[in-house]
């Protein structure tokens, strides 16, 4: 993840819910219009994180892909063999 979305993700996320803390510790009745931005700077962040999760890629961009399971990518000599009967 390059710095520039590492930076922007915990802005936005870290605002919204300093927002959203804000209003409910505070002694006045809280705000809708500032729980509803505090909540709209947490969702995009959330939903990436929620969709990489669903999708399986928790290393991020630079983990390596990880080998198929149950055989060598190149195949093995009995499968060759066989092709050639």
């Amino acid at each position: 993840m390059s710095r520039w979305l590492l930076l922007k993700d915990i802005l936005l996320t870290g605002t919204g819910v300093t927002l959203v803390l804000s209003q409910i510790l505070s002694s006045n009745p809280p705000s809708d219009v500032l729980l509803a931005a505090g909540l709209a700077l947490t969702v995009p962040s959330i939903a990436t994180h929620a969709g990489n999760l669903l999708a399986g890629r928790t290393g991020g961009p630079s983990s390596p892909p990880t080998p198929p399971s149950g055989g060598s990518p190149s195949g093995s000599s009995s499968e060759a063999a066989s092709e050639c009967e």
